[in-house]
């Protein structure tokens, strides 16, 4: 078994300069034991901007089957990996940290033991879970262990490199957790890295990643695209605003005035742009919005909700959201446009887009 970043790049974060850690700058440290290696090499490898493992240091044991790396910290968790000759042993990286692997010679990838912390101790737990599971696992045992993953190491992950790890394991030639048929659980993952590390560069992705999986698995479902025709009825919702009463959209649309119906994330650096422009729209007078926010952070949207002027409601559910499904929502912002009989008549890639069709 082995992890392939085909959808989920581990090197999001600038590339670790080689060569020596000065002794004040912040690093972490990889040590160990590999019973039986007498003076064998061993290889420190992060992914590149491909998906591609690339070896940033390397080392010999001593006789006695000792060594230590360490390397600069990166700038925000990653996964690393020790290779002998092959064989990997994955490593979650948060800071400045040291991690111990013990294992031996002959049973490298399998026998290991990972402390230093509790992710490191996390990621032997889910490695040696995977390693355990047969090689012909039946359809409904595959699901019954990946619903145990999800309750083990994505429920409660709190944004951990680990549970984002979880995501790109490889069964054989597929991956553990299909990004179309498992979109739930990747959505689950990326809010859960929106609430603890809203700046963390694998947040984005994650939630880009998610967004395209309810799209395609939307697209594999059969599922009608919105707006590819003739007009569709309203597609309602309730939810709360930000003084927690429940709006639906139903009582904002179809009033007589056309409506724009709007999935973004408030708490975003292009967020106050983007309200702008709506404003802009609104302040023109004859239309009426009802925007959607996925953001994890509620308490964050309610005090951003609060200085606009139009109906804003926060979707508890985040990317996980039944919404974002039912309007094959596959980027955000996402812009829907009701007419004033509450059909909803057109969709709008961007800003731009939604400006010209509102004229």
């Amino acid at each position: 078994m082995k992890s392939v970043l085909h959808i989920l790049s581990y090197s999001l974060g600038t590339m670790l300069l080689a060569g020596m850690v000065s002794c004040s700058e912040p690093s972490f440290t990889v040590k160990g034991d590999i019973e039986g290696a007498d003076k064998v090499s061993v290889l420190l490898e992060k992914s590149d901007f491909h998906g591609r493992w690339v070896v940033i240091d390397s080392t010999r044991t001593n006789s006695s089957g000792h060594f230590s790396l360490s390397r600069p910290a990166p700038g925000a968790p990653e996964i690393f990996r020790l290779d002998l000759d092959g064989r990997y042993v994955y490593l979650p990286v948060d800071s400045t940290e040291t991690i111990t692997v013990n294992t031996s010679l002959d049973a490298f990838d399998t026998g290991f033991t990972l402390s230093g912390t509790p992710q490191a101790e996390r990621m032997e737990r889910f490695e040696k879970d995977l390693i355990a599971l047969p090689a012909n696992v039946s359809p409904d045992s595959l699901a019954a262990f990946k619903r145990r993953v999800y309750m083990d190491y994505l429920r409660e992950g709190n944004g951990s490199i680990v549970s984002y790890y979880v995501l790109t394991k490889t069964l054989g030639n597929r991956f553990l957790f299909d990004p179309v048929d498992d979109y739930k659980y990747y959505a689950a993952v990326a809010t859960s890295f929106r609430h603890f590390r809203p700046d963390d560069p694998h947040t984005a992705l994650l939630e880009q990643t998610t967004l395209d999986a309810m799209r395609r698995h939307n697209v594999a479902t059969g599922k009608q695209q919105v707006l590819e025709g003739t007009e569709v009825v309203l597609i309602d919702m309730e939810l709360p605003n930000e003084n927690g009463d429940n709006i639906s959209l139903s009582s904002v649309a179809g009033q007589g005035r056309p409506t724009v119906l709007v999935f973004s994330l408030m708490n975003e650096p292009e967020s106050p742009a983007i309200n702008a422009r709506l404003r802009n729209l609104h302040n023109r007078g004859n239309l009426n919005i009802y925007q959607v926010s996925v953001d994890a952070d509620q308490y964050a949207w309610r005090e951003a909700a609060r200085n606009l002027p139009w109906t804003t409601v926060f979707e508890p559910t985040g990317l996980q959201s039944r919404s974002l499904m039912e309007y094959n929502v596959s980027q955000l912002p996402a812009f829907f446009i009701y007419n004033s009989k509450g059909e909803l008549t057109d969709r709008a890639a961007d800003l731009d887009e939604l400006q010209r069709k509102l004229r």
